[in-house]
């Protein structure tokens, strides 16, 4: 860098599914690149459909596991992008230059967050709100940004019940 000093413009925690189970990241957007920064990942247990001692083991993880991630996640927000990417050995940066689109969806309830790279494809989903991944990503990345909100419809059908429908 020509002098100038490179700073975290924002913070967005996100999560990633995994073949089996998923990993809870934070995405650090800075001048020059986003830091994507590990910090924890969950089992097959917390995914919804297994039975109840599947429930019972994630819910057991997120007890044993959550406070070494939280001490995790408040260590990472005072340090330099250069101590973000080097406090774990996971933890990998997109310069700006590489990456080719950032697709932004809201949902009803979350919003996925596309990246797409030259070569790779990275999808996440957070609940932070649109106007917080707006403001971190966008204010270097706007141009590469395509921002969709999914149309809830609420239609009053004939007798008590309503329909929903997401376009």
């Amino acid at each position: 860098m020509s002098g100038s000093v490179e700073s975290v413009l924002g913070e967005i925690h996100v999560v990633a599914k995994l073949e089996m189970g998923s990993e809870k990241l934070i995405l650090f957007p800075t001048d020059l690149r986003i830091i994507v920064a590990r910090v924890g990942k969950r089992g097959a247990g917390e995914m919804a459909g297994v039975g109840m001692f599947g429930r019972l083991s994630g819910v057991l993880e997120n007890l044993f596991k959550g406070s070494r991630e939280s001490l995790s996640e408040h260590g990472l927000s005072s340090l330099s992008p250069t101590q973000i990417l080097a406090s774990h050995r996971d933890n990998f940066a997109l310069s700006h230059a590489e990456i080719v689109r950032i697709e932004v969806r809201k949902e009803l309830f979350t919003t996925q967050i596309m990246i797409i790279t030259d070569r790779d494809k990275l999808e996440f989903y957070t609940g932070v709100s649109l106007d917080k991944i707006e403001n971190a990503l966008g204010k270097n990345l706007r141009s590469k940004m395509i921002v969709t909100v999914a149309e809830t419809k609420t239609r009053r059908a004939t007798g008590s019940t309503s329909e929903k429908t997401t376009s």
